[in-house]
């Protein structure tokens, strides 16, 4: 028994040391949750940061079924750093604030032209911000966004942005962005950065827009704030902000921002509108619900004066809808729908390259990337200075489409000819 004693006392300091409390533990009742987080400048150089803090529901307490009236409490703060925002705040919020549950970080158009480096190297460093984070550009101002969000459809105001972001892969206009993609895309020799772009949506909007022949019509080419519509939310998230280093350059709409994740590889599933091909005089459609059929491959060539970039796509295809009587179920005139949609798709993803050639000189596609088995280290791949040699570069494209799904009909039939008098 005596042996023993020293054994035991070790054990029992051991678990004295291991296992005591945690002396810097708060209680969730102690915390004042941030959901959002909004970046804007003010005079004096100065930044106005915004904080949508979550409104704890007590059960029973608050208003009838234990849900107070509002769920999210909008307190904004000026300050010279972004940290020093968040002390002040402090000051007169009860609870200490926390960036646990922070679900987005908006930036005003001002504040990325400036540049968002800065902000991204000091939020990447924090023990609190997830780097799954999502980072947004707001045509308008950040307060104004956040102050204008609605969680109409959804209980709780944190799971709005998830739906928003994460939910939307279906429709292809709206492109994920978190604060590590930007971080990676910012640092990278082959690669630049993007977010999501939002806005606020004054209710005016502007009608359809159609190219200059008006061929194409682009139902979803609208920038935050454009869109036709009333009711609902008064927030639209639709589009891509474009960087070149840490500074915003331009925005994609919704239209090319489908064909900038087509060629990223990150391109899900949407529904395309097109002319039909045997009646643009009777101003038909047909609605294509496509999706990639694999992965986009991409070759970069350094041999030449100018780099060479060719990208081969293939999509397929689903008949949603055709206002006709043409049978593109099957035979010639499918094929020809095929040849006629791959068209239409790669000459609107040369122009999206185009775009961000010559107006943003911005390779956000990471056409980069695939330059660095040309080199033999980091450094050297670094010294080639990518981001000078893509403006100059050849770019080639081949899309497929390949119609896979006809709907619910396997053929469409003409309708009667109808005989005899004109009618009353």
């Amino acid at each position: 028994m005596t042996k023993g004693r020293p054994i035991l006392v070790l054990l029992c300091l051991f678990t004295m040391v291991f296992l005591s409390g945690c002396w810097g533990a708060k209680e969730p009742d102690e915390l004042g949750f941030i959901l959002y987080t909004g970046v804007d400048k003010v005079e004096g150089n100065l930044l106005e940061v915004t904080f949508g803090i979550a409104v704890p529901q007590a059960g029973g307490a608050e208003g009838k079924g234990g849900k107070s009236e509002r769920e999210l409490e909008i307190v904004s703060v000026n300050a010279a750093s972004f940290y020093g925002a968040v002390q002040l705040a402090n000051a007169f919020v009860s609870r200490d604030l926390t960036f646990l549950h922070n679900r987005a970080l908006i930036f005003s158009e001002e504040v990325a032209r400036e540049g968002l480096e800065g902000y991204v190297n000091t939020m990447i460093r924090s023990r609190e911000l997830r780097r799954n984070t999502f980072v947004l550009v707001t045509n308008g101002k950040a307060k104004e966004f956040i102050a204008s969000n609605q969680a109409i459809l959804e209980t709780y105001p944190y799971r709005q942005m998830e739906f928003f972001l994460e939910g939307k892969k279906f429709v292809g206009f709206i492109p994920h962005s978190n604060l590590n993609m930007f971080y990676k895309a910012l640092k990278s020799p082959g690669e630049e950065a993007i977010t999501a772009l939002c806005g606020v949506n004054d209710g005016k909007g502007r009608g359809i827009i159609t190219d200059k022949e008006g061929e194409i019509i682009q139902e979803i080419a609208y920038l935050p704030g454009e869109i036709p519509r009333q009711g609902g939310n008064k927030i639209d998230i639709i589009g891509t902000a474009v960087f070149r280093g840490d500074k915003l350059m331009g925005y994609l709409n919704g239209n090319e921002t489908r064909y900038y994740q087509m060629v990223k590889g990150d391109f899900q599933s949407a529904m395309i509108t097109l002319p039909d091909p045997e009646n643009k005089e009777r101003l038909l459609v047909i609605v294509l619900k496509v999706e990639l059929g694999r992965p986009p491959t991409i070759k970069v060539d350094l041999k030449g004066e100018n780099p060479r970039i060719q990208i081969d796509l293939l999509l397929e295809g689903e008949i949603i809808s055709t206002q006709s009587s043409t049978n593109y179920e099957s035979g010639v005139e499918k094929a020809e729908l095929e040849q006629y949609a791959g068209s239409i798709i790669n000459n609107e993803i040369l122009a999206v390259i185009q775009k961000t050639q010559q107006e943003y000189q911005s390779d956000i596609f990471g056409f980069g990337d695939h330059t660095r088995s040309f080199f033999w280290t980091w450094s050297a791949w670094e010294q080639y200075n990518w981001s000078e040699k893509y403006p100059q570069a050849e770019v080639e494209a081949k899309t497929t489409v390949k119609i896979r799904r006809t709907g619910l009909k396997i053929r469409t039939s003409p309708l009667p000819e109808v005989k005899g008098g004109e009618g009353p």
